[in-house]
């Protein structure tokens, strides 16, 4: 009896010092959340709820203030039905990084740091919190968003109780941070991923339906009154992505089997990949014999007269047939790309051929689909030429003003900082100083100067004052919208000159705001790079002059290397910032020739002040969101090109 009592006595005792330490541990994991909730709530309102704000602002109507929710409209009138696939192409992205979440997870599981599959239910709870939270914030009102804030709340009291208890807590409080982010990770990746592909595909059929109901109606030709629906078409879409999917299954399991030892197995999924195959191509052509039908439909409709179809609808014709034909430039845009990545397969597996006939079948296989994948993406451009032409311009126009200003503003920078740091003895701060006021002078007030040197006057404008003294002509420069070169091979050939679009060059106004963004930034280039250059130790520099290095191999093989962080930094900032120039631009610009000299920027803060019921504040909210998307891509491609090639020490 004692020592069933004493056990029994150290149980409860064992037990009660479970329960202290659990709460001892929940209440470290709050406090925790106390401390860090002040950085996050400033983090969520003053960074990421405008970003989300301001999406959703780009999908409502209205033309100075929010009337209502229209979805992708706005940037399908920007960029087309290119807008549909962009959206496919973000959901793709997202089921790829939640993918990879979940493998970062597992693979930790796998190393022995922790069990991940606990945390997904939890992850998966939270990530709809995030999104009803979000989705009730925007659309109903902050009083409506108090439940999903409530659960998100208790997903993260959830996550606190799945922190170890037991062990080296030290050791696994690193995996339980990283479980907590990727199960969080994948439940919104996958989940954000889900949804987009079904609101892409919901705003296709919600905007085409109705006209191809009104199409059937107005075409009364038996031969060609039948349309088919579009969601029988999606549908098949997805039953093709499926039977691809089964498939790629099928082909693994095959390659798994042994011929001789299962040549049952093997020869199901072989029979098995056949069928799905055949399932694939049916639905194929039933989507093209659709779109086919549809063509034919559309051919006899541009005779109907506009009295009929005034009877049907008030859409005009061109707008009917424009939005009809989305789905059709979608779907032939998604096969093309199918086509090519099937091609890829293919290419890559024909070196586990094993004979020479089957290795050139495979290739020539994967030719034939690569050359129909590119008939087939034939049709990006129909598809973005239904955008806005003047958005295209601007950001051609913006692409142009990066181009030629960074790689000179970065190497006059850089020649600069080498000068004044190896050569100049004595005054090297007043250099500096000189260098750096360009970059802290008001923009206004340096860019109205520039506006009188290039003056359009040939008596009174600087400029032309120099260029009549070597025997040139004078140039509007603020109101001629001629290309540089264009300009040039009049000059030496004669007025009946005309270059090829591609070679005329920047405009004379875009030239001016070019010469104005290298004269202020190269001398902000050339003072960081000064800093980079004082970070350069003096014995690799000695060292490499001892070895016999002159100063070219010197700068290429040891200084240049070493001041990489600075190169890079410099240069993601200046392509960030030559997307996103505005004030000098629009200081420079005049009434007269606007188009000219309008960089992305521009354009989408002159349709703020012009909104009218075609370019409204929303549709400017979804162009600065594209301009957005692109700044982001050559920050990624950037960060991806350079990773290897910068040496931090």
């Amino acid at each position: 009896m004692a020592t069933t009592s004493y056990v029994a006595s150290v149980r409860a005792e064992t037990a009660v010092k479970r329960v202290s330490r659990s709460r001892v541990q929940l209440n470290e994991a709050i406090l925790g959340l106390l401390f860090v909730a002040p950085v996050a709530i400033v983090s969520f309102v003053f960074e990421l709820f405008p970003v989300a704000y301001g999406f959703f602002i780009s999908m409502q109507g209205g033309v100075n203030v929010p009337e209502g929710f229209v979805g992708l409209a706005n940037f399908v009138r920007i960029i087309g039905s290119l807008a549909y696939m962009i959206a496919l192409a973000v959901a793709v992205v997202f089921g790829l990084v939640g993918y990879s979440m979940y493998r970062r997870g597992v693979e930790a599981t796998r190393a022995g740091q922790g069990n991940f599959y606990r945390y997904l239910p939890v992850g998966y709870l939270t990530a709809v919190a995030t999104l009803t939270f979000f989705g009730a914030l925007f659309t109903l009102g902050f009083e409506y968003a108090l439940v999903p804030l409530a659960l998100l709340l208790t997903g993260v009291l959830l996550y606190a109780l799945l922190q170890p208890r037991n062990g080296d807590l030290e050791a696994h409080n690193g995996a339980h941070f990283l479980f907590v982010m990727n199960s969080w990770g994948v439940g919104l990746m996958t989940l954000s991923a889900v949804l987009l592909t079904w609101f892409t595909f919901y705003e296709l059929h919600r905007i085409s339906q109705p006209l191809l109901d009104v199409l059937s109606r107005v075409v009364t030709d038996r031969r060609f009154s039948y349309v088919y629906p579009l969601l029988p078409q999606i549908a098949a879409l997805f039953g093709v992505i499926a039977a691809v999917t089964a498939i790629f299954v099928a082909h693994r399991v095959r390659l798994s089997a042994d011929p001789d030892a299962q040549p049952r197995k093997y020869g199901f999924f072989g029979i098995i990949r056949w069928l799905f195959a055949a399932v694939a191509l049916g639905l194929i052509i039933y989507v093209i014999g659709a779109q086919d039908a549809l063509q034919q439909t559309l051919a006899q409709f541009q005779r109907v007269p506009r009295e009929t179809l005034r009877e049907f609808t008030r859409v005009r014709p061109e707008t009917l047939i424009d939005t009809v034909s989305q789905w059709n430039e979608v779907f032939t845009m998604l096969l093309g790309i199918g086509l090519i990545g099937l091609a890829y397969f293919f290419w890559s597996r024909a070196k586990y051929r094993e004979t020479t006939s089957g290795m050139l079948s495979t290739l020539i296989i994967a030719i034939a689909l690569m050359v129909g994948g590119w008939m087939f993406i034939g049709e990006l451009p129909i598809a973005a030429g239904r955008g806005d032409t003047q958005f295209y311009d601007s950001i051609i126009r913006t692409a142009t003003y990066a181009f030629l200003t960074v790689p000179v503003q970065l190497s006059l920078g850089l020649l600069l900082a080498y000068m004044l740091f190896y050569e100049v003895r004595f005054g090297k701060g007043f250099y500096r100083l000189i260098f750096f006021m360009p970059y802290i002078a008001p923009t206004v007030a340096t860019a109205t100067v520039f506006a009188m040197l290039f003056s359009n006057s040939p008596d009174t404008g600087p400029i032309n004052q120099i260029l009549k003294a070597f025997g040139l002509p004078p140039q509007e420069w603020m109101r001629n919208p001629k290309g540089v070169f264009q300009i040039i091979a009049e000059i030496i050939g004669g007025p009946n000159v005309r270059l090829p679009n591609f070679l005329i060059g920047p405009s004379l106004p875009l030239l001016a705001a070019i010469i104005y963004a290298i004269w202020v930034f190269s001398g902000y280039n050339a003072v960081i790079f000064m800093n980079g250059l004082g970070n350069v130790p003096k014995e690799m520099f000695e060292a490499a002059q001892i070895d016999g290095a002159g100063r070219w191999q010197t700068f290429r093989h040891v200084i240049f290397p070493l001041i990489s962080p600075t190169t890079f930094y410099l240069t993601l900032l200046a392509i960030t910032g030559t997307f996103r120039t505005f004030t000098h631009v629009w200081v420079l610009r005049t009434p007269d020739m606007r188009g000219a000299l309008d960089t992305t920027t521009v354009y989408i803060y002159d349709t703020i002040l012009t909104a009218s019921a075609i370019k409204t504040r929303p549709y400017a909210a979804a162009m600065s969101f594209l301009l957005f998307g692109i700044i982001l891509i050559l920050t990624l491609l950037q960060n991806r090109l350079t990773r290897d090639k910068v040496f931090y020490g």
